[in-house]
């Protein structure tokens, strides 16, 4: 049954964002308010839309809901919004903005910022690329604006500097505020890196309070929505039956449309695989956050570490990232401020490839995925002709010696800033920041595999990909701030940027591992090598000025 969303005028509330309260199932209601969403009858939705309050529904049961949002009483005049390299009042801002705050974004609970961001920012599309666990999101900002893909991203900034990392490396628990600038206008200070658009992300700092101590703790799972409604054993026979009669018996996909004589005897003992069962499971989520914030009028300070961990609906696709963040604010003097910041992500993963449910769509109901004595039966299909190549997809699952696809990566985003008030209204600020990345992928591919056909181990593949970067950033800006005739506001900015990066991989393929169990522990024992590399930098001079009269 449809749900509708509809305002205190009983208009419907377009593109309202509908979760279900402690897991990451969620919706984005139509144009005309309408929704469907699979959740417990006993379960709470929160539902929230730009410009309205959120709010939390429980079900109870029915098979209907109406829910009725209350317009957001947030007095625009006091909202401060985050602008490039500073900050203004939203109703001084001319260019168009989208504000959302870290408590509006945790109402979500999910791995990332992707998420969380989905159908609460107008104009603003965020997609997932792909179910495997760890996949980063795509975020466009009104749309495409240019052929090439990686064109159309927006620039990330993170506490006022420019972002090289993946979003999915910073622990949404440590989010105070993203702020979404999307016309000309809006990302003018930023130059041509700003055409389109940019994400500014502005992480917890400390307060002038007494330390205090936060847990968030949550447990979810994650579940296929729908499958592929394949033939049942019995459906299978007759559709081959059906195709057998109106064809002269030749295909190009198997030799013919008749049943092989496994696929005959196993229609008559009752057989009826469900592959896609056999290969899919429920995952789960686990996060931990501990975050400590406190200080004084002098110093201010926030620590937090967060701990997630998430299996895949595909068996052994096992996720795990480790996040430390440190914020810190001291006040040398009543015009000398200076800080750090500090954000650092390990992550883990095993992750197999798609060849795995490929091939448990495409595999006949009709073959065993065991043999008689427990054994796998490696080739289900060896009758079949050409489609014997199709090898059972359990090959793929609970054999760490057989197939081995192991990704780590390390990150960490180091900001150093002083702040010296020259007069009054006049300020300057300058800032070194330094960012550094590792991943490492390790994969093997061992003989009778769904990922391997071949039958020996001098078919064995393996790859093992090392890839390092780094990035310095230096900032300086000066800013002139001031308001006179008690009603005329004058806002100018000078800013210069200094960007310097480099980037370089290593890749080894071989083939040939005498033993499972080798791996890519001993690249000596390999029958055949080949090594690859890259490596590229850049530097980047940058100054701009921008002026503003309210």
């Amino acid at each position: 049954a449809y749900h509708r969303v509809i305002g205190q005028n009983g208009e419907p509330v377009p593109r309202a964002s509908v979760t279900v309260k402690g897991s990451s199932a969620g919706v984005t209601a139509g144009d005309n308010g309408n929704f469907e969403i699979s959740a417990p009858s006993n379960g709470t939705l929160v539902v929230s839309a730009i410009n309205f309050s959120s709010q939390e529904v429980n079900i109870n049961n029915r098979a209907s809901l109406e829910i009725i949002l209350v317009p957001s009483n947030v007095v625009m005049g006091s909202e401060v919004v985050v602008i490039g390299y500073g900050t203004q009042r939203k109703k001084d801002v001319t260019g168009s903005t989208v504000s959302v705050k870290g408590e509006t974004l945790n109402e979500i609970k999910a791995p990332n910022i992707f998420n969380q961001l989905q159908g609460r920012a107008a104009g603003v599309d965020i997609q997932n690329n792909s179910s495997q666990i760890g996949a980063t999101g795509q975020i466009r900002i009104r749309g495409n604006r240019s052929l090439t893909n990686s064109a159309n991203n927006p620039l990330i900034v993170v506490d006022g500097m420019a972002y090289g990392g993946s979003l999915n490396d910073i622990n949404p628990d440590n989010i105070a505020s993203v702020d979404i600038l999307k016309d000309a206008s809006a990302t003018a200070i930023f130059g041509s890196r700003g055409a389109s658009g940019v994400v500014i992300i502005t992480t917890k700092r400390g307060a002038n309070q007494k330390s205090v101590v936060s847990v968030n703790s949550y447990v979810g799972v994650v579940d296929v929505i729908d499958t592929y409604n394949l033939f049942s054993g019995e459906e299978y026979a007759k559709f081959k039956d059906d195709a057998k009669a109106g064809n002269s018996g030749s295909a190009p996909n198997t030799t013919n449309y008749a049943l092989t004589p496994d696929e005959t005897a196993n229609l008559a003992a009752g057989v009826n695989t469900d592959w896609q069962d056999l290969l899919l499971t429920t995952g789960m989520r686990t996060s931990h956050d501990l975050n400590v914030r406190g200080g004084n009028d002098r110093t201010q300070y926030s620590f937090g570490g967060g701990y997630y961990r998430e299996t895949g609906v595909t068996r052994d696709q096992v996720l795990n990232r480790f996040t430390f963040n440190v914020n810190i604010d001291h006040k040398l003097s009543e015009r000398i401020k200076v800080g750090f910041t500090s954000f650092n992500t390990l992550v883990r993963s095993n992750r197999l490839g798609t060849n795995a449910y490929g091939a448990a769509t495409r595999l006949s109901p009709l073959y065993k995925p065991y043999k008689d004595d427990g054994s796998l039966n490696f080739q289900p299909a060896i009758q079949q002709g050409v489609d014997f190549t199709q090898i059972n997809p359990l090959t793929s699952i609970g054999n760490d010696e057989l197939i081995r696809a192991f990704s780590r990566r390390y990150q960490f985003q180091h900001n150093f800033y002083g702040e010296v008030k020259i007069l009054k209204d006049l300020k300057f600020r300058s800032t070194f920041g330094y960012g550094w990345s590792q991943t490492a992928n390790n994969n093997y591919e061992g003989p009778n595999t769904v990922f391997n056909t071949n039958a020996n181990t001098a078919g064995s593949r393996l790859s093992s990909v090392n890839s390092e970067g780094w990035q310095y950033t230096i900032n300086n800006s000066l800013e002139y701030n001031t308001v006179f005739a008690g009603r005329h506001k004058l806002q100018a900015q000078v800013l210069q940027e200094i960007q310097k990066n480099y980037y370089r991989n290593q890749q080894f393929n071989g083939t040939g591992v005498p033993a499972d169990f080798i791996q890519d522990y001993n690249w000596q024992q390999v029958f055949t090598v080949n090594p690859q590399g890259t490596s590229n930098g850049g530097a980047v001079l940058d100054e701009r000025g921008l002026i503003g009269y309210m």
